[in-house]
C-alpha cells in the first residue's frame, strides 16, 4: 500500500494519434494526481494528425492540475518528453505513456518504490506481467534479446529500458534529457546510458499491465531500434 500521498510531482504524458481515448485517459490520471500537493500532469501532443490535442485540451479544462502543450510535426516520444520537461515544475518527474497500457492507479505505489530505492531513475519492469495470453511470445522473446544486448554492450543495471512508466529526480533529467540525440524508439535507452555516464543511479520496480495490453513491432521499428542501439553504444565512448 502507498505510504503517503506524493507531492511535487510532474507527470509527463506524450501522446500521438489518441483522439478517441485521450480525454478519458487524462481524466483517469487526473483522478489520481489531483489528490497530490503541488503536482501536475503535462500532456504533450507529438504532432498528431488527428484531433488528439483538441480532445486533450477539453479534458484539461476539467482539471486544474492538467495542461496541454505540443507542436505540429511528429518528432517522436523522446522529443515530446523534452518539450514537456520545459514546462514541468515538480522535483520528481514521471514519464507515463498516454495509452495507459500501464494503469495510472499504480503511480502512488511506484513513487513509494522510487523514494525507497533512493535513486535518480526508477524504471518500470513489466516482465512479470508478460504472462501467457497477455503478451505475444515473439514480443517476449524480442524483449529478452534486447535486454541481453543492452546489458552486455551498455552495462545497464536494469533488464528493461522501454517500459512507458519511469520516475526521475528532476536534477538528473536536466543534465541529460536535453542532450539526447535520438528522439524516437531508442530514446529511453540513450537517456539511461547518459544518466549512468554522469554518475546517476538507476533501479527498476515491477509494474502492472492493463488487461489486454499488447505491443506490436514492425520490421522497420526493429531495424531502427537495432541501428540506434549500436549508435548509442559507439557514441557512449565519447560522452
Amino acid at each position: 500500500m502507498p505510504q503517503a500521498s506524493p507531492a511535487g510531482v510532474s507527470v509527463l504524458m506524450p501522446a500521438f494519434r489518441l483522439e478517441s481515448t485521450i480525454a478519458d485517459n487524462i481524466d483517469r490520471v487526473a483522478a489520481v494526481v489531483d489528490a497530490w500537493a503541488d503536482s501536475e500532469i503535462i500532456v504533450i501532443d507529438d504532432g498528431s494528425p488527428d484531433d488528439t490535442r483538441g480532445f486533450a485540451e477539453k479534458a484539461a479544462a476539467r482539471s486544474d492540475c492538467v495542461s496541454v502543450v505540443g507542436y505540429t510535426t511528429n518528432r517522436g516520444k523522446g522529443a515530446a518528453l523534452k518539450e514537456g520537461l520545459k514546462y514541468a515544475t515538480g522535483e520528481t518527474i514521471v514519464f507515463l505513456d498516454s495509452d495507459l497500457d500501464l494503469p495510472p492507479e499504480q503511480l502512488p505505489e511506484f513513487l513509494d518504490a522510487f523514494q525507497a530505492a533512493d535513486v535518480d531513475a526508477l524504471v518500470g519492469a513489466k516482465r512479470s506481467a508478460m504472462v501467457s495470453g497477455r503478451y505475444p511470445m515473439l514480443r517476449k522473446l524480442l524483449s529478452l534479446a534486447f535486454s541481453a544486448v543492452n546489458r552486455l554492450l551498455l552495462r545497464l543495471p536494469v533488464r528493461e529500458t522501454q517500459t512507458g512508466l519511469k520516475a526521475f529526480r528532476r536534477s538528473i533529467l536536466e543534465q541529460t534529457l536535453p542532450n539526447l540525440e535520438i528522439e524516437r524508439y531508442a530514446f529511453d535507452l540513450e537517456l539511461l546510458v547518459r544518466i549512468r555516464k554522469v554518475g546517476g543511479t538507476i533501479a527498476e520496480a515491477p509494474v502492472s499491465l492493463a488487461p489486454g495490453s499488447s505491443s506490436g513491432l514492425s520490421l522497420a521499428t526493429l531495424w531502427e531500434m537495432g541501428r540506434d542501439t549500436v549508435k548509442i553504444w559507439l557514441r557512449s565512448f565519447s560522452w
